[in-house]
């Protein structure tokens, strides 16, 4: 039993002590190779002692691939890049003006509607029922008025005979008195009654008014951009049904900087991209310059239309305006992507004995892939780009492809040699006198 259990422990073991084993061997391996005798180059193989690798003299990393372009003179134009969101030019909820419970809804979020086209309904027997009402007051009242110039005429007929017997001096002075007074209360009744006929008419406009707000109607032309609603809810003047917008055209109402908005005119031309509509550019106009700024921000709104003839502008797209301000000038430009930021700083790497140095710049405008330096280089210094943003100051650098026209490192063989063909080296030129401050 025992020699049972001791073979069964074995054939347990036997897996693990035979991978342990291959581990010693491969580690075993490894250390011979790791004596194995140097190369020609001397201990760490070509390069020299410590086992330099690609890179410049004595570099102890791997040089980083960098592409190179130019500072150069051109010209740029004075612009701006302004952004906001798309909105309608005219957004309005309808309401009805009248309680009620909506009887029919006529249109669905998209339709086009003209204004004044009929959107919804609400119930009007109610209303409808009160204008019979006022149709039979006003029939009674018609009825007291026949009633009333008929006893006023009797009045006058009466009061005409009983003055002449009294000139006549057959009938006493106190007799005619008292068929004046009737006759003044019979005119007095004809005056109640038709008082009373225009009340009953006045009545009756504003019952035909009511029945006439339960037929909701578009106030302006535009498209429904939401149905809150469904037929059947019970509505009143603080639920609005839908939602119509004016599309075209679109504004734009975007913030521009105090030193900015004091350049711009009204009328001005612009163009605009949307961000979701790419290689589109679309035309808008200043039409409206806020009169006063922000006090936080400094900052003052411009409202700008753009045509949307086609529908493709929709409420909310992210917008971007260049808004070209007419003014141009020479300055040193660099590639935009050259532009390396420290934090807020923003500079450029150049190479000097192949390696990577930092100069912190001051820029200027931006147009398209160029940048305005206004200060910390000059016309013909070679600046790196492809490749910077994963630079540190220091770092070993071997150039792809160098620009032609450039001040600066040239290409690199290998062990730092010139490539054949390259122009010989020119030391780093100093720049303190040479920038161009503004």
């Amino acid at each position: 039993m025992a020699l049972k259990k001791s073979i069964t422990r074995l054939l347990i073991l036997a897996p693990f002590l035979g991978l342990l084993g291959y581990t010693g061997y491969r580690v075993y391996q490894e250390m011979n190779k790791s004596e194995a005798p140097a190369g020609p180059g001397g201990a760490g193989g070509p390069g020299g002692p410590g086992g330099a690798r690609r890179g410049g003299p004595g570099g102890g990393g791997r040089a980083v691939q960098v592409q190179t372009g130019v500072a150069a003179m051109g010209r740029i134009s004075e612009s701006i890049t302004l952004t906001g969101s798309l909105r309608a030019k005219e957004s309005v909820d309808v309401s009805p003006r009248v309680a009620g419970r909506l009887t029919q809804l006529l249109v669905d979020t998209g339709q086009v509607v003209a204004k004044g086209a009929l959107l919804a309904t609400i119930e009007d027997d109610e209303i409808r029922q009160q204008i019979e009402r006022s149709n039979a007051t006003l029939a009674v009242v018609d009825a007291q008025i026949t009633q009333r110039e008929a006893e006023l005429a009797n009045a006058r007929i009466e009061l005409d005979r009983r003055i002449q017997l009294v000139e006549a001096g057959v009938l006493s002075r106190n007799e005619l008195d008292t068929l004046e007074m009737r006759h003044t209360v019979a005119r007095s009744q004809l005056e109640l009654a038709r008082a009373q006929r225009r009340q009953s008419e006045a009545e009756q406009r504003e019952l035909s008014i009511r029945l006439g707000q339960t037929r909701i109607a578009s106030p302006i032309s535009g498209i429904i951009s939401r149905r809150l609603v469904a037929t059947g809810a019970l509505v009143t003047s603080a639920n609005p049904i839908v939602t119509v917008v004016s599309v075209n055209p679109m504004i734009v109402d975007a913030q521009a900087s105090e030193r900015d908005i004091a350049r711009v005119r009204r009328g001005l031309t612009v163009n605009v991209t949307i961000d979701s509509l790419p290689g589109e550019t679309f035309t808008g106009r200043i039409m409206r310059i806020s009169p006063t700024l922000d006090p936080q921000t400094r900052n003052g709104m411009l409202e700008i239309e753009i045509a949307n003839l086609g529908g493709a502008l929709k409420g909310e797209m992210f917008a971007r305006i260049n808004l070209d301000l007419g003014t141009s000038h020479e300055s040193i430009l660099i590639p935009r992507d050259a532009l390396v930021y420290r934090g807020d700083q923003p500079g450029a790497y150049t190479i000097e004995e192949e390696k990577a140095k930092y100069l912190p710049l001051q820029t200027g405008l931006t147009q398209g892939d160029k940048v305005e330096v206004l200060d910390g280089l000059v016309a013909g210094d070679l600046v790196i780009t492809r490749g910077s943003n994963m630079l540190k100051e220091g770092d070993a650098v071997r150039v792809l492809e160098l620009n032609s026209g450039g001040r600066g490192q040239r290409r690199s063989g290998p062990g730092g040699e010139p490539a054949a063909g390259a122009p010989p080296s020119t030391p780093p030129k100093e720049r303190g006198s040479e920038s161009r401050s503004r």
